[in-house]
């Protein structure tokens, strides 16, 4: 059985992508606690992030840190914070939280719109630049 993560992957379900490559994906999170938050997916769908080998670990922190980078320039944010998961979803993925205040709750908020994760896609992309 497929995981949401891999049906997004494989595009059958829409999402907005801000950066992939052929270890992962990153995407706007459709829930988002705060704005800008993302989501970092391996393409491997391996539920448990310490069954990842170790090449895969660091180019998933290195591309957690060049986004977080873009992440703080669009959202002009205090930091942005990182959570790794992988229990609701079995498939391992990163959760980056740009915040604005010194204060965090990571549970999920409404549905953005398209309109609105579409033009955020955009600036995070830019800053990724």
């Amino acid at each position: 059985m497929s995981t949401i993560f891999e049906k997004i992957i494989a595009r059958e379900i829409p999402a907005h992508f801000v950066y992939e490559d052929e270890q992962c994906a990153v995407i706007l999170d459709r829930f988002p606690a705060v704005p800008g938050q993302v989501v970092i997916i391996t393409k491997e769908p391996v539920d448990y992030f310490f069954e990842l080998d170790d090449e895969l670990v660091a180019h998933l922190l290195r591309v957690a840190k060049r986004v977080a980078k873009a992440l703080d320039k669009t959202f002009n944010t205090v930091r942005t914070c990182l959570v790794i998961e992988g229990l609701e979803v079995p498939h391992t993925h990163i959760k980056l939280y740009p915040i604005t205040e010194k204060k965090l709750n990571t549970s999920p908020g409404p549905e953005a719109d398209d309109e609105t994760l579409a033009k955020q896609a955009e600036e995070i992309k830019r800053a990724l630049t």
